[in-house]
């Protein structure tokens, strides 16, 4: 997929977003490397990549605070934004787009590292 002169990046995504629809899948991909390919696709692959990419990741964020920060932390949400203000992006996509946006704004819940040692303990 990181190769866009193969030919193969719609197929590739097309696969990939097939694989993400199950969470053992999702965790492969995530293993695997896949969050930065797709939010490179968002921000410059074509219309229909773009479109691929933003439905892969909301799939990957949805119940998932951890991969929600891995998302935000690779930078998907300017390009997001971009994607969202385009004019030529259709509205359906700008709808997915907002959505991934304000699901990767979300708070994140705190990790055991800034939680206090007595409720770590407790726990």
């Amino acid at each position: 997929m990181a190769d866009p002169e193969s030919g193969m990046v719609d197929k590739a995504a097309y696969v990939l977003h097939s694989l993400v629809s199950s969470g053992e899948g999702r965790a492969a991909a995530v293993e695997e490397g896949g969050i930065p390919v797709l939010v490179e696709m968002v921000e410059v692959g074509t219309s229909r990549q773009k479109e691929i990419a933003t439905l892969s990741l909301l799939q990957i964020c949805e119940d998932n605070a951890v991969y929600r920060t891995m998302v935000a932390r690779e930078g998907a949400i300017p390009p997001l934004v971009a994607l969202s203000q385009s004019s030529s992006a259709r509205p359906k996509l700008k709808t997915k787009a907002e959505s991934l946006i304000e699901m990767l704004r979300q708070p994140r819940s705190p990790s055991l590292r800034t939680r206090p040692a007595a409720v770590v303990a407790a726990e």
